[in-house]
């Protein structure tokens, strides 16, 4: 598991997914350090993690202009605005947030067609993660913990 204490300092390398020529991709982290979304993507069969590579890749590199179908990336709640990668069974719920930066929150393997109350729960969390992000950005306490 990575952790990190609150007073840890912090550089762009340990939540930067993948800088794109057009978006900046990074995994949430948690005020108490941890990183949800990148925790679940280390548990999965390489061959997952690389076609999440290449949806972050293509979405970064060609944004705005890049469309992935919505059987790849879709948004999930409107209200909250969370969407999803959807590499395959897993599901990535994430944000737009300000300087062009796309937020990965967590994750979760989905086992039907339908959002159990297990999977709604899970989007309820990314909603109150992004609702942390947003506050501790705007406290100056989210990058600035890094330096």
């Amino acid at each position: 598991m990575i952790t990190y204490s609150p007073g840890d300092v912090r550089s762009d390398w340990d939540y930067l997914y993948y800088q794109g020529r057009c978006l900046r991709i990074e995994w949430y982290y948690t005020s108490d350090g941890r990183m949800p979304g990148l925790e679940y993507y280390l548990t999965l069969p390489e061959k997952d993690q690389e076609r999440l590579d290449y949806m972050v890749k293509y979405l970064a590199d060609n944004a705005p202009a890049a469309r992935l179908p919505k059987s790849l990336f879709r948004l999930e709640d409107p209200r909250n605005r969370i969407f999803a990668f959807k590499p395959r069974a897993e599901r990535f719920f994430n944000f737009f947030a300000q300087e062009r930066r796309i937020i990965i929150i967590n994750a979760f393997k989905k086992h039907s067609r339908k959002m159990t109350k297990d999977d709604i729960e899970k989007l309820r969390l990314a909603a109150r993660l992004r609702e942390d992000y947003l506050r501790r950005v705007s406290e100056r306490s989210y990058y600035e913990a890094k330096a």
